[in-house]
């Protein structure tokens, strides 16, 4: 008797393909299983050369995500997500898939995907792949980056955040300035800095960011504007931007 469905394992962890692999073993007459990969090149290479019905795809990979892998596929098959992220359980996956699967995949919950896969028969449900990798990205702890690389002559400087005052941009480049007045030039715009630098970190107007830590004391200026005084050998005085001023009293709590 012919299987309803042909599938694939894919799981870069041994432990994790041999598991999901037993608990199909009761359901041979329905599924079968064609396949494993243990890395997202191998999976997309399987996927397109064998063209399963259904995939049991790991999400965390060494090489690539799961969702990656869809989006260079020619032709979607069915996906089971298999996650060890509890928090990767969101309504979106029940939504774009047929279902998804905590590790270590438990057999009850196992045989309700299933039984939800059975039912469902050739009803593809197409993975909304952007969306995903959306969601999965936003998910993604920040790394934490604590140093700011510059060049000086031949040697690369890591200046730490915690004694960078200010940044400043001028006659087309930027310019850092430490607590204690050193100046160093970055390779990097101000909205590429602002797109890296910690939260502490505040644009201030066109050509500042300052960061919070240093500010000690604030007046105010005319137009609504402010002045922020900070706690550096020199004492800079930086005046705020006109169209900076609501982010700033957010961020500063006025």
């Amino acid at each position: 008797m012919k299987s309803e469905f042909t599938a694939i394992i894919v799981d870069d962890e041994r432990p994790a393909r041999l598991m999901l692999r037993s608990l199909l073993e009761k359901y041979q007459a329905k599924i079968y299983l064609i396949g494993e990969a243990q890395n997202g090149k191998e999976a997309i290479e399987l996927i397109e050369g064998k063209k399963p019905d259904i995939v049991f795809l790991d999400i965390q990979m060494p090489d690539m995500n799961g969702f990656e892998v869809l989006s260079r596929l020619t032709r979607q098959p069915m996906v089971i997500f298999v996650t060890a992220y509890e928090q990767y359980a969101l309504d979106a996956f029940r939504e774009n898939s047929i279902d998804y699967l905590l590790k270590p995949v438990e057999e009850e919950r196992f045989d309700q995907s299933i039984q939800k896969l059975l039912r469902l028969g050739n009803m593809n449900k197409v993975v909304d792949v952007a969306a995903m990798l959306k969601i999965f990205n936003q998910l993604q702890p920040k790394k934490e980056i604590t140093a700011l690389p510059v060049k000086v002559g031949q040697k690369i400087l890591l200046i730490r955040f915690a004694v960078i005052s200010y940044f400043e941009s001028r006659d087309g480049y930027v310019s850092l300035f430490t607590s204690t007045g050193k100046e160093y030039v970055s390779d990097l715009n101000l909205q590429e800095l602002e797109e890296k630098l910690p939260d502490n970190f505040l644009r201030v107007q066109k050509s500042f960011i300052v960061n919070k830590d240093s500010i000690k004391e604030i007046q105010r200026y005319f137009n609504n504007r402010l002045i922020l005084i900070l706690d550096d050998r020199n004492n800079t005085k930086i005046t705020t931007g006109t169209s900076y001023i609501l982010q700033i009293r957010n961020a500063l709590g006025l």
